[in-house]
């Protein structure tokens, strides 16, 4: 006779008190602890720490059995915590991290990796743990004559400030606390999201360690970005996008230049980089450098294919080493710097599906490759080097599970700590397909 199944444990209800003891943390930078098979995550909180909290969420989330729970009283404190060095850092949320010091940072990161069954070595770094951040977004808050510039809290619409963020490199800081002052005078009024009225919305600032370019994103024409824009003094190039639809989403309309220089120019890789006022710029292009190097790897041959190529960094990396690269991006306005049609992955894969590249890159969005992509580059009709790039290894690791079932075989993982006191990490890998299809 079968033994009775244990009884499954309840998800904990929103509002009780619970003593727990973190086991580890999320990708996320959340703390987590077990329930049964359930899996409470706590911000704040680090490995081994014993504390009380209070349930905030206990619905299952995607299939899972997840929870949220909110730190109360920290009952044994860890070792390795510290005192947070930005006095944001608790309400911010941005920083999750910063309560440890760097080298337990990056131990921490190759745990979250290891239980993905993504091992690496060690998370490639440089010196710098703050001041690092070259592109920053900034939502516009306060009111007209007290404007902020700062990031939601984290699962709501509060603004919380980052005046001064430490991890902004300086030339940021400064531009971003111009802007505060001087909209603060003109009474330029902040867009309000609940009410869908008001003026600013969004600021975008970038830099090449010296110069900034400032993207001032407005609800509607109806603006006095202009007037704004002509005070300040210290970006060297300013323009102005408009954003009126709902949602998150900070990027706006085409940008129209309003004064100074219309790009910043940088040199990363060995290669010279333009970025306009909506161009993408990675926020610490130092370490990313050493991310984008290992994607594109050290093989040389006939063919290469750039899959989600964006503008072509990747792929004039490649044409250094390759006879022919194709590249594809399903984004018109990377298409149009590629000098090529925009195409999605999936028709790109069919169009060229009788070709035989010796290596095939792809860095895709957080959600990853997917399956559709996986099986197409498993029919491919021969053996092949792919390295795929991500920022979010859970998606990766769905990805490297998938190819893995279909005969490829992962060589290795690299990972890069490109933003220090944040959960961050960027992961590079290598696989190969092992015989012709």
């Amino acid at each position: 006779m079968n033994a009775p199944k244990p009884p499954t444990p309840m998800l904990p209800t929103r509002g009780a008190r619970l003593e727990i003891r973190a086991e580890g943390l999320t990708p996320e930078g959340d703390a987590f602890a077990h329930l049964g098979d359930v899996e409470l995550r706590v911000p704040g909180l680090l490995p081994g720490e014993r504390a009380e909290v209070l349930v905030t969420e206990g619905k299952a989330r995607r299939g899972t059995r997840r929870a949220r729970a909110r730190l109360l009283e920290l009952r044994e404190p860890s070792p390795a915590r510290r005192e947070p060095a930005c006095r944001h850092q608790r309400r911010c949320g941005g920083c999750p991290l910063m309560i440890l010091d760097e080298a337990e940072q990056r131990a921490q990161k190759r745990a979250w990796l290891a239980r993905l069954g993504l091992e690496v070595a060690e998370l490639r770094h440089d010196d710098a743990a703050t001041g690092y951040r070259w592109s920053a977004k900034r939502v516009v808050g306060g009111s007209a004559g007290a404007l902020e510039l700062g990031s939601w809290v984290r699962g709501s619409h509060e603004l919380a400030s980052m005046s001064g963020c430490l991890v902004d490199h300086p030339t940021l800081v400064a531009a971003a606390s111009e802007i505060t002052e001087v909209a603060s005078r003109l009474a330029i009024e902040p867009y309000d999201e609940a009410k869908a009225s008001g003026d600013l919305r969004y600021v975008w600032l970038k830099t090449d360690g010296e110069r900034v370019l400032v993207t001032l994103v407005s609800a509607s024409e109806k603006s006095r970005v202009r007037e704004l824009a002509a005070a300040l003094e210290r970006p060297s190039g300013i323009a102005w996008s408009i954003q009126g639809t709902t949602g998150n989403a900070m990027r706006g309309s085409d940008a129209q230049l309003l004064r100074g220089d219309p790009t910043l120019t940088l040199t990363l890789a060995g290669e010279r980089l333009e970025v306009g006022p909506l161009d993408f710029l990675q926020p610490n292009p130092h370490v990313a450098a050493m991310a984008y190097q290992a994607l594109v790897g050290t093989t040389r041959g006939d063919l290469a294919w750039d899959l989600y190529a964006g503008t072509g960094f990747t792929t004039r990396l490649l044409r250094h080493r390759f006879t022919t690269v194709h590249a594809c991006d399903a984004r018109p306005g990377a298409g149009a710097a590629l000098g090529i049609e925009a195409t999605t992955t999936d028709a790109f894969l069919a169009q060229h599906h009788d070709e035989s590249p010796t290596l095939v890159i792809a860095n895709p969005p957080r959600a990853g490759l997917g399956p559709a992509v996986c099986q197409a580059l498993a029919e491919l009709p021969h053996p092949f080097e792919l390295r795929i790039m991500s920022c979010h290894p859970e998606a990766l690791a769905r990805d490297v599970a998938h190819l893995t079932t279909h005969g490829f075989t992962l060589a290795h993982a690299e990972a890069f700590d490109t933003l220090p006191q944040t959960a961050h990490v960027e992961v590079v890998v290598a696989m190969s397909s092992a015989e012709a299809r």
